[in-house]
Formats: C-alpha cells, sequence, structure tokens
C-alpha cells in the first residue's frame, strides 16, 4: 500500500539534522561575533563577560600567526569530514548532531580566518585562562559527542563478542 511507505525524504532524515545543526551553530556564531567584535560586556559580574580579543592561531595561541596552515589544515579536516559522512552507512542522530556540531563550528572559524586572517573570540569565564567563542564550544561538544558515538554505536569500535 503507497500510503504507508515512508516518504522520500524521510531516508535523508539524518542529513537534514546535520544540515539544520551546523547552519544554527554557522548564524549564532557569526552573529554573536559581530555583536560582541571590539566589546567588553559584563554579562554575571566576576564570573561570566564578552570580552574582544582576536585570535591568529588555533587553541590556546597554539599556532599563532600562521593562519595559511591553519586554513589549510581546516579546509582538509572538513573534506575529511564529509568524505566519512557520505561513505558512512549506520546514522544516528547523536551522529548528526555531532556532525552538525563538528561542521559548524569548523567553518564559523574558517569563515573568520579566510576574510579576517583571525578568529574573533569573545567568551571569557573567570576560572579559564582563555577566551573562546560559539564555533569552539560546538567543536568541543561536538567531538565528544562523536567520540561517544564511536565508542557506543558505530559498529567499527564495538566488541566481537556483541556481534556473536
Amino acid at each position: 500500500m503507497k500510503f504507508l511507505e515512508r516518504p522520500k525524504v524521510y531516508k535523508y532524515r539524518y542529513g537534514l539534522v546535520a544540515t539544520c545543526v551546523a547552519l544554527i551553530v554557522l548564524f549564532w556564531d557569526q552573529i554573536l561575533k559581530v555583536i560582541t567584535d571590539g566589546f567588553d560586556i559584563t554579562i554575571i559580574e566576576g564570573f561570566f563577560w564578552f570580552s574582544s580579543t582576536h585570535n591568529t592561531g588555533a587553541a590556546y595561541g597554539i599556532f599563532s600567526g600562521q593562519t595559511v596552515m591553519l586554513i589549510v589544515v581546516s579546509c582538509v579536516m572538513i573534506l575529511v569530514l564529509l568524505v566519512y559522512n557520505f561513505f558512512k552507512a549506520k546514522k544516528t542522530i547523536l551522529y548528526s548532531v555531532s556532525f552538525g556540531l563538528i561542521l559548524g563550528g569548523a567553518i564559523g572559524n574558517l569563515i573568520d580566518r579566510i576574510f579576517l586572517g583571525y578568529v574573533r573570540d569573545f567568551i571569557k569565564f573567570s576560572f579559564f585562562s582563555f577566551n573562546f567563542n560559539i564555533a569552539d564550544a560546538c567543536l568541543t561538544v561536538g567531538v565528544i559527542l562523536f567520540i561517544v558515538y564511536l565508542i557506543f554505536f558505530d559498529d567499527l569500535f564495538k566488541s566481537k563478542k556483541n556481534k556473536r
């Protein structure tokens, strides 16, 4: 019966989830970078504030001034991620959300590096010695979720005992 069949869009649901997550991350990352650039805004006195900084390196300022190399590495990693996603057979919502977070974060920082030559960081907590941005946070959460996915859900990392 034709009306009981799943709609064609159903087979693209994981791609749609990943795309929506990536676009939301990218949108909010870029909007907040524009709003906070050049400002120091206290949110919670002595604990949390927006403090604009420009980072020419990667995390914690490593590879500072190596913008071209960081652009190349970012492009290669995004390409590897897209190829992996294309050939990945078993996808879940967890996989799609982690993929979208990583992709959106990587593209958000890549846009800054290409057009500005640095990444705009603005989130500051009193207990961290560094600033970060939405893209950095999403990349971190996305990688953690992706590791959880690999350990608990991906067939490659599951124990052989479970397959008997």
